[in-house]
């Protein structure tokens, strides 16, 4: 069976057993296809030194290692039904370990940052549907398939909601909208989508819609919407994930509990919003000032507990402050 037929029938199972998303779809052919370039040979004769080399190749070029790993995920699973279809003896990618991958701390996106980005749009019909874009990105932490797959009937501008519909993971969810994300919608719809819905036919139910034929837009185009209107305001490149880092940024700024912004964000784990609890200090001291010790360290001006954040050299990690014991003391 030729590489193709097994990329193929990989696909269907994906789609006709495990239900995955069509950005699944999409990333699992792009990895696959790729890794079929590289090798050179049938998917089916691949050693496990081939894809360790794949691996190795994909770091050289510069990818990061949580690109790798998920072409290793993307192998993983491939070749594990592979395996289960008993078109291979043996699974290259067992016990085979993964990249290495450094945490990283998410870049967030001011709001001063996305008025900037407001600001310089212009009063098109192009730039009106990019604003609604932006500030319906900010104003409900959305991702950018998410947003391109909504329909007008999923946005509800009296009450304030969103609809989510099969999102990342297949979930569903009603998300609050912001009073300005709601005025930038509503002039949208009032001046510009009737405007790109003819050019499309009036066939069209999706929010928003290509400028040139009237279609809705991709998930890709989306994503380039952003990242220029970035590169023109801000001169750097950003993307619809930063205006997603900003909204929970902003939560926390604004208080909210941990547990309210990890259902806002429709994080499984609350490990994955606590990064953005990491990256805001203030709240930190906020939820520090609760601790009666620090009360009282407040009202009695006690400084014996120094105040990390100003120390001018921070301590080494591999200093534990504890004194050594004295050669006396340990007779």
């Amino acid at each position: 069976m030729t590489s193709e037929e097994v990329i193929a029938r990989f696909l269907t199972y994906l789609r006709a057993e495990r239900g995955v998303s069509q950005n699944t779809i999409y990333n699992y052919t792009f990895d696959l296809n790729r890794f079929a370039g590289w090798l050179n040979k049938e998917l089916t004769n691949a050693t496990r030194q081939d894809v360790q080399l794949y691996l190795s190749g994909l770091i050289a070029s510069g990818k990061s290692g949580r690109t790798a790993r998920r072409h290793l995920c993307c192998l993983r699973t491939f070749y594990k039904f592979v395996l289960d279809e008993s078109l291979i003896e043996r699974d290259p990618t067992r016990n085979l370990p993964g990249p290495r991958v450094w945490k990283k701390l998410p870049r967030s996106i001011s709001r001063e940052d996305v008025e900037k980005m407001v600001a310089s749009l212009s009063r098109s019909p192009l730039d009106i549907r990019d604003k609604a874009i932006l500030l319906t990105f900010y104003g409900s932490g959305l991702r950018e398939s998410e947003l391109a797959a909504l329909k007008v009937q999923d946005v509800d501008l009296e009450t304030g909601i969103v609809k989510v519909w099969n999102g990342k993971g297949g979930k569903d969810a009603i998300l609050p909208l912001s009073a300005l994300s709601i005025a930038a919608i509503k002039q949208y719809l009032r001046k510009v989508r009737p405007l790109l819905a003819k050019r499309g036919g009036n066939t069209s139910e999706n929010l928003f819609l290509g400028f040139r034929y009237g279609t809705p837009l991709t998930r890709q185009e989306v994503f380039y919407r952003v990242r220029d209107h970035a590169k023109s305001a801000l001169g750097e490149k950003l993307s619809p994930i930063n205006l997603r880092h900003g909204y929970a940024t902003a939560l926390i700024d604004g208080g909210a509990d941990i547990r309210d912004v990890q259902v806002l964000m429709r994080h499984s784990y609350i490990d994955t919003t606590e990064i953005y609890v990491h990256t805001d200090i203030s709240y930190l001291r906020r939820f520090h000032g609760k601790h009666p010790r620090a009360k009282q360290l407040a009202t009695s001006g006690d400084s014996t507990v120094p105040d990390v954040s100003r120390r001018a050299q921070p301590q080494s990690e591999h200093n534990t402050g504890v004194p050594s014991r004295s050669r006396a003391a340990s007779k």
